[in-house]
């Protein structure tokens, strides 16, 4: 296995040096280019990450199973970026992420993969975010990404909270201000990080949507009063004292050492933090929960085609050895062992995963399939590029640098901007 390693750090929190990870991948690093004979792999997870800590083992057993090669370029806050230019310069990788977007934005790249022996097991979670109109998928889903509202069970415990109550927000804010009283933070995130203000956005502007703004939002119509109830909530969040003093410093890496230490009662964040704080304390008694509603919605998760999803190039050169690495991933072993770096459900259903102590969550929220899942904001409603605009206005709103109107208009401007490049 050969990689080239991007020194940008991941959001996702480290679990170790890199050299930690490559001796026990049995990797090394390249360094004398590629060769035709050669798969190239664009992969969007730094090297300080649960995930590549598992693919490069995978490659590794791949690689001696079969002989064929792969080279894996791992890559972190830049890959989306990077990912424009390749494509821009038809220099596709012949395995790449899709983090969230095989359909939407990279379909016409990939190959289809429907008529694959694992294609009839992925999740039908899935078929919204992944599957065209024709049933067509075009990516291997590494897991089922669904997400809410974590939490460390102690602190709420210990604040006479019992989160399965908290279905609606004015509980969940009843329940801000007990875990404030007790002396911990009620509600930890990160502005040093790239993300979690975009995250906690996200998926506050899942449900403030109705249908008929949501496809005026498709249409090219920024609908603004929606999304200004949105950050109202985040500003209300902000005058009560609610967020972590450190909010502006902390880093992803904070996020989950307060989750396992148990500092803060909720974050809001994809549950891969909760694999991290668990590496941090593996007796942290942690959870997650849907996102509370107002009237009479259901509480719902969000969701949709998880970050460690892969496709093949149409334009590949290795197709049949990059689709034999795919049915490689699909093998119980490989797909569990993604889907547990992420602390996420397998994107397919004949793969069994051990959720440890994260299993009651799962067990109540995602195996039924009960629990509404609503498709992650951006990837539906704003144009291509407009993800960054969510981060810098929600943050902006949590420190108190700009008003929820202000920051509402900021979103409406860059939105018209970008709808109109695509």
């Amino acid at each position: 296995m050969k990689l080239q390693l991007s020194t940008r750090r991941t959001i996702a929190a480290s679990l170790g040096a890199v050299v930690l990870v490559l001796a026990a991948s049995g990797c090394s690093r390249a360094g004398a280019g590629t060769d035709s004979d050669t798969m190239q792999f664009f992969f969007n997870m730094g090297a300080d990450t649960p995930q590549y800590k598992v693919m490069a083992k995978i490659v590794d057993d791949f690689e001696e199973q079969t002989g064929d090669k792969i080279q894996v370029t791992a890559q972190s806050t830049n890959y989306e970026n990077d990912m424009k230019v390749k494509l821009a310069a038809n220099n596709v990788p012949d395995l790449f992420s899709t983090h969230g977007w095989s359909l939407l934005r990279y379909s016409d790249f990939l190959v289809p993969l429907t008529d694959q022996a694992w294609a009839e097991d992925v999740n039908p979670a899935l078929d919204s975010a992944m599957r065209d109109s024709d049933g067509q998928i075009f990516a291997f889903p590494g897991e089922t990404d669904t997400a809410g509202i974590l939490y460390n069970k102690d602190v709420l415990t210990e604040a006479g909270i019992d989160p399965k109550t908290l279905t609606t927000w004015d509980a969940f804010d009843a329940a801000a201000a007990q875990v404030t009283a007790t002396g911990k933070t009620a509600i930890y995130s990160s502005g040093k990080d790239q993300g979690p203000a975009g995250h906690m956005g996200d998926y506050l502007a899942a449900q403030t949507y109705s249908t008929a703004e949501g496809e005026q939002m498709k249409d090219g119509t920024f609908v603004q009063a929606p999304f200004e109830q949105m950050l109202d909530r985040v500003q209300q969040w902000r005058e009560a004292g609610w967020f972590n003093k450190d909010y502006s410093s902390a880093s992803t890496d904070d996020m989950a050492r307060a989750l396992a230490d148990g500092t803060t009662g909720f974050e809001l964040f994809q549950t891969v933090l909760l694999s991290q704080a668990l590496t941090l304390n593996p007796e942290a008694n942690l959870g997650f929960m849907p996102l509370p509603t107002t009237g009479d919605q259901k509480p719902y998760l969000v969701g949709g085609e998880g970050v460690d999803s892969f496709g093949v190039s149409k334009t590949s050169t290795h197709q049949e050895e990059a689709l034999a690495f795919l049915d490689f991933l699909a093998k119980q072993d490989n797909a569990a062992a993604l889907a547990e770096a992420t602390a996420s459900a397998p994107g397919l259903t004949s793969v069994k995963v051990d959720f440890g102590t994260v299993a009651d969550s799962f067990d109540t929220y995602v195996t039924p399939g009960t629990t509404p899942v609503q498709p992650y904001f951006d990837r539906v409603y704003l144009p291509n590029g407009a993800w960054d605009t969510l981060i810098a206005v929600t943050d902006s709103v949590i420190t108190g640098q700009s008003t929820v109107e202000a920051a509402s208009t900021q979103m409406g401007r860059q939105y018209k901007t970008l709808y109109g490049q695509q």
